[in-house]
């Protein structure tokens, strides 16, 4: 009996000291872990202009510094190694240009969208100069830091607020404000039988954007930010600022000229979850950016795409949409990604299959403009349902409970992984390798950001392919959708500029003179030779 038990025991020693250094890859196949690295040092360059990969950060569900469960300031500043290590050839490091943060001002919910102060931080989140060395750090390495600019509504505990519920003429005037209940939702101000709008929830009473001394508000708000460190705002519920969507494009055309009196190269990109054509519309106001749902979440022309294996669609899409907006802005900058704080997880909807996974990444990651990636969605987090599952807690390492937050209080589902970021990022096989390959990708080839896109006819329904120009540089991008290898012929094919795989360890896409072989799930960009 005495020979078994210590047969069992040192059985589970084993194990246990083999999960200690390996893990089950994403691809489902056991992949020995990567010791420290040793690679070249090729410093990563700013894009330059607006141009980047933008990383968002849903603050308080990402890195905990100081153990008391809540992600903070401080967090994301000691994580810049794994977001920007400058070292393009670092396979320990996403190297993105751009750090989106959801709303860090002082709020009664954990989501922060009602606000309190706008020129404070949440206590749960650190200070003003948590802020500041997180911006200045960020500068060090070429990233530009924007937040979340809430400007549809307040907290009904905002000073300005309380104000008008004390009767305060001035302050009255900042909020919209009837003496009837013109819809239900309009709710009692509780001062001389008014009521005031809350389009969202009772507790998030809508400002008067018309107001003269609300845009003065705005302007200091946004100068506050500026001298803070901040590179430009994410504008929250664009769609909701007026009933009429001229009005809302008058105000965004206004904000964004005052910014750039401010600040010539700030970056703004805004949400206005609405149709592609009033979406389209709000480019009429010369912000930069407006982000394009109808490429994101699950029945969006990405994920559609990989799912489907269709690649026809998502190129004509991609393409008349970058022609449409440049045509309204020259300097447009379209905003795409595949899911947010506000939509289900794109891994759920994939079934965390990582082939569908790396195949939705690399479309997004190629595309032109300005790609977006959700915190997690590079380690394949799932979360859907009620938003706090979308907004999950990021797994730093599953040996170590270092970094990784509580979560929102009410989360019905937690994500549970055979690999955190720190594992993933020594597994060649992983979605977080993947993911770091396709941005060194794209940051090698600039074009890819600032280009302007056109057809290139393959003749294969399963393979998404489009080319991109600035005028002197002509690349080919094309993705192999299906599971089975496909031959392209190229005019003018002349360098395979790089390369992506879904399927490890398969064979990498070959250029045979003109002819692209694309082997299944896999990505190649390829020069072309311009015509004089």
């Amino acid at each position: 009996m005495n020979t078994v038990i210590r047969n069992i025991f040192l059985f589970f020693c084993v194990l246990i000291f083999s999960v200690s250094f390996s893990c089950v890859s994403n691809t489902g196949s056991a992949v020995a872990l990567e010791d420290a690295e040793e690679v070249e040092f090729i410093q990563k360059k700013p894009v330059g202009g607006n141009y980047g990969v933008f990383y968002q950060i849903f603050v308080g569900s990402f890195s905990d510094s100081n153990g008391d469960g809540t992600g903070d300031l401080k967090g994301i500043t000691q994580k810049l190694d794994y977001l920007n290590n400058g070292n393009l050839s670092s396979n320990r490091s996403l190297n993105i240009d751009g750090i989106w943060l959801t709303p860090i001002h002082p709020s009664r919910t954990y989501h922060k969208y009602d606000v309190i102060d706008y020129k404070a931080v949440d206590r749960s989140f650190g200070t003003i100069a948590d802020f500041e060395e997180l911006t200045a750090e960020c500068k060090k390495r070429g990233v530009k830091v924007i937040i979340d600019l809430v400007l549809n509504h307040t907290s009904i505990d905002h000073s300005w607020f309380q104000e008008a519920r004390r009767g305060s003429q001035k302050y009255l005037n900042y909020y919209n404000i009837a003496d009837s209940k013109l819809s239900n939702k309009y709710y009692p101000l509780g001062y001389a039988g008014k009521f005031y709008e809350g389009d969202f929830w009772d507790q998030m009473p809508d400002l008067n954007l018309d107001n003269p001394d609300v845009r003065e508000e705005i302007k200091s708000i946004v100068n506050f930010w500026f001298e803070k460190g901040a590179a430009g705002f994410r504008l929250d519920a664009t769609s909701k600022f007026f009933p009429d969507h001229d009005k809302n494009t008058a105000f965004l055309s206004w904000f964004t000229e005052y910014c750039k009196s401010q600040k010539d190269d700030v970056y703004i990109v805004a949400e206005g979850w609405e149709s592609a054509g009033i979406v389209m519309s709000y480019y009429d106001s010369r912000i930069p950016s407006m982000f394009n749902f109808t490429m994101s979440d699950e029945k969006g022309m990405i994920p559609m795409a990989a799912a489907t294996q269709n690649g026809a669609n998502i190129t004509t899409a991609m393409i008349n949409w970058n022609l449409l907006i440049k045509e309204k802005n020259p300097r447009a900058i379209d905003a795409v990604f595949i899911s947010n704080h506000d939509q289900n997880r794109s891994a759920g909807y994939f079934n965390s299959d990582p082939v569908k996974i790396k195949t939705a990444a690399a479309l997004y990651l190629t595309m032109p403009g300005n790609p977006f990636i959700y915190y997690g969605e590079e380690i394949g987090m799932t979360g859907s349902g009620i938003d706090e599952n979308k907004r999950g807690p990021m797994i730093w390492s599953v040996n170590s409970r270092a970094g990784i937050t509580r979560g929102p209080i009410g989360m019905t589902q937690r994500w549970r992984t055979s690999a955190g970021a720190e594992e993933q990022i020594r597994d060649p096989a992983s979605i977080t390798r993947f993911y770091i390959e396709a941005i060194r990708l794209r940051s090698s080839n600039p074009v890819l950001f600032s280009g302007t896109p056109g057809e290139l006819k393959t003749g294969e329904r399963a393979v998404a392919s489009w080319t991109v120009t600035d005028g002197s540089l002509t690349l080919a991008v094309l993705h192999n959708l299906s599971g089975a290898e496909k031959k392209i012929n190229i005019e003018g094919a002349n360098e395979l500029k790089g390369t992506l795989s879904a399927v490890y360890s398969s064979n990498a896409p070959v250029l045979d003179r003109q002819t692209l072989i694309l082997p299944p799930f896999s990505t190649a960009i390829v020069r072309i030779q311009n015509r004089n």
